[in-house]
């Protein structure tokens, strides 16, 4: 389809060349054939160039991609029994925010629903993706976040200190459990 688009396009810009070349009188309109031919060059060559088999790494799993290796893909938030009750996507994405969504702000993490959202702030931390690792950063003012890594330790995040997340680890937002898988 891509070929076919493009050995129209040129076909197209080959015309309006010979249009500035033959059919105008005005002065210096030949730069503007000259630049049609160059275009309609460009378009043949692009036409021609194999185009590169796209490579799934891991297959399709439930109509989503899986990622490449030990990417983190999931946020995943867990009830008091720990069973899942919903989950985003942060595959593909550069940074998340998480709080309540009240209307005036917009968050990516919309925990306005859960059973401690009164003790969660309107942007309360935010996901950020830099050097093929997730952090994650306390924002709030009042209640904070702690991190409960997969060795069963729980950690108290300093205000706007990034820690780094791996597969496993739990976030509290105030008394809400968001894992990351």
């Amino acid at each position: 389809m891509k070929k076919r688009l493009n050995l129209i396009i040129a076909f197209l810009f080959v015309n309006i060349a010979a249009v500035f070349f033959l059919y105008t009188k005005i002065p210096y309109y030949w730069l503007w054939g000259i630049i049609s031919l160059i275009m309609a060059g460009m378009h043949v060559l692009w036409a021609d160039k194999k185009e590169k088999p796209m490579l799934l790494v891991n297959s399709y799993i439930s109509g989503k991609e899986r990622a490449p290796g030990n990417t983190l893909t999931e946020m995943v938030l867990l009830g008091e029994e720990d069973e899942k009750l919903t989950s985003w996507n942060i595959y593909g994405r550069n940074g998340l925010v998480i709080g309540r969504d009240i209307g005036e702000n917009q968050v990516d993490v919309n925990l306005d629903q859960t059973a401690y959202a009164s003790m969660i702030d309107i942007e309360h931390a935010v996901l950020n993706y830099s050097g093929n690792d997730w952090y994650v950063e306390d924002i709030s003012i009042k209640n904070g976040i702690s991190i409960q890594k997969t060795d069963g330790k729980k950690y108290r995040l300093a205000y706007g200190k990034p820690c780094k997340l791996e597969r496993g680890d739990i976030i509290y937002v105030a008394l809400t459990k968001l894992q990351i898988i």
